[in-house]
């Protein structure tokens, strides 16, 4: 990757810019499909795992990305040696940790215990290995340094027992019992101190390579509550008291960025994403907002959920986020996961949708969790979708970075108004990329100013292109335009001529 580390466009706060090379001041779009164990081995299906932990072939991960035109992944920082997820269909007892095994005495998953004073070179060695084999084949990797989520959110005991900082996992005598131990201020001096030691050795382990996004947590606690029936589901008696770590994650935001100062890094941006839960969940990205932060990951903020529901309580309609998603404002750089608002779900109109109100669309993607292969089929209890289900998702996001390099991206903003449909990302005068999402096959208008226009056809779910003729509009006016492709939702690119 020859262009330096990424910054907010102060052009177009929506976009990232690289901060030198040759790209510099181009606006940077990301996109790609990301799922659980990009790190860490030790994921397969059942509850418990093999004494060997399962290995990801992280090439053919890349090799995957790459054949479906991605360019972003998020890689998964999973704390806990002994854990479970969908459902306890998948074991997640992932190794290697950032910390040394080295008794003496047995952890909960039968190995030596941790010394968490002694970090372990092979975990940062495979980090940075990693993630420059991302770059090299120009892949941007959010970096993620803690998780939430199965800290308070996977089957008990081992969302607390399962992790190092557990008092029968380590030798040092740290003894968390619940995340409120780990992610809610104020803590233990003595785990702060560990935290801080682990996020200055990533942040020295990776602050030359450019292709780099720090992520605070995944899905930590936002000071909400849990119905007990939540509870049972989850496996729990009675529903739990978790603490806001909001505070916690500013705390982590200021410390990769006061190390980064401190040692004259370059800074790369840090993103803040979903908690859960929260006291009222229609405001559940307000501390994301308010966050240093430079990007984030929203959550389901649906005004159905006023007055106390939360997504998880069953029978949740899918969120805006996902449907018909709302207009980027610039406030922050906005990945788009569907890890946060629509798990399991994902299809190309959801990228197409996302990315013309200058979002950008990232999948959690449970079809790589048996592979990274067609062949590689989910079983039918294991609870989520098979490979193939998100296939036109993939293959959509490829195709909407596709566009995003072909246009002055730097110089496009989403707007409802210009196109009937509602979606069209445009440069008024120079460049219009409208969606008719529907696919009746009937016109729509788009609002063009006086000029000409080269025009191309996009079938989103065919992905078929075609050109159209050249289009002359002798003053500002409302255009009509149809698809030449059968029913089905369609793209239309129109390129202003002058000078080109």
């Amino acid at each position: 990757m020859t262009n330096g580390p990424l910054a907010v466009s102060t052009r177009n706060p929506r976009y990232f810019t690289p901060t030198s090379g040759p790209d510099a001041g181009r606006a940077v779009y990301l996109t790609g499909s990301h799922i659980w164990n990009s790190l860490h081995d030790g994921m397969g299906p059942g509850p418990d795992g093999p004494d060997e932990p399962e290995r990801l072939d992280f090439d053919a991960y890349l090799r995957f990305l790459t054949e479906r035109g991605h360019n972003f992944i998020r890689l998964w920082r999973w704390e806990h040696v002994r854990s479970q997820a969908a459902g306890g269909n998948y074991h997640l007892n992932m190794s290697p940790q950032p910390w040394a095994r080295t008794g003496p005495g047995t952890a909960k998953d039968g190995k030596p215990r941790f010394d968490l004073e002694r970090l372990d070179d092979g975990f940062f060695q495979r980090l940075r290995e990693r993630v420059t084999a991302a770059g090299e084949v120009g892949m941007y990797v959010g970096v993620m340094l803690f998780d939430g989520w199965a800290l308070h959110l996977s089957p008990p005991p081992d969302h607390i027992e399962g992790h190092p900082f557990h008092a029968g996992n380590n030798i040092n005598g740290v003894s968390a019992s619940s995340i409120n131990d780990l992610q809610v201020l104020p803590l233990d001096p003595r785990v702060r101190s560990l935290q801080e030691a682990y996020v200055h050795k990533v942040v020295d382990t990776l602050h030359d390579l450019p292709n780099v996004l720090w992520e605070v947590s995944n899905e930590s606690c936002g000071g909400g509550a849990v119905t007990d029936e939540f509870a049972a589901f989850l496996g729990m008696d009675t529903a739990p008291s978790w603490g806001d770590s909001t505070g916690w994650q500013y705390w982590v935001i200021d410390t990769v960025k006061r190390h980064e100062a401190a040692r004259g890094y370059d800074v790369h941006p840090i993103g803040m994403t979903m908690q859960f839960p929260v006291p009222e969940q229609t405001k559940v990205n307000d501390p994301l907002l308010g966050s240093r932060a430079e990007w984030i990951s929203p959550g389901y903020d649906d005004e159905v959920f006023a007055g106390g529901g939360h997504p998880m309580a069953g029978g949740a309609p899918p969120s805006r986020w996902y449907t018909d998603p709302p207009v980027a404002d610039g406030a922050k750089v906005v990945l788009t996961d569907t890890d946060h608002y629509a798990p399991g779900h994902g299809d190309a109109l959801w990228a197409w949708k996302s990315f013309l109100r200058g979002h950008h669309p990232v999948l959690m993607d449970y079809g790589l969790i048996a592979g990274f292969a067609p062949a590689a089929e989910s079983a039918a209890d294991t609870g989520v979708p098979p490979f193939a289900h998100y296939e036109p998702a993939r293959w959509a996001m490829g195709d909407t970075l596709r566009y995003a390099r072909r246009m002055e991206l730097i110089d496009a903003a989403p707007r409802r108004d210009l196109a009937s449909t509602g979606y069209a990302l445009a440069n008024p005068g120079s460049e219009y990329l409208v969606l008719a999402p529907d696919g009746d096959g009937r016109a729509f208008t788009v609002d063009l100013r006086a000029g000409e226009y080269q025009v191309e056809w996009f079938d989103v779910t065919t992905r078929e292109t075609a050109p159209g003729d050249v289009l002359r509009v002798e003053s500002a006016r409302s255009v009509e335009l149809t698809s030449p492709f059968p029913p089905g939702p369609v793209v239309v690119y129109l390129r202003g001529r002058q000078g080109r």
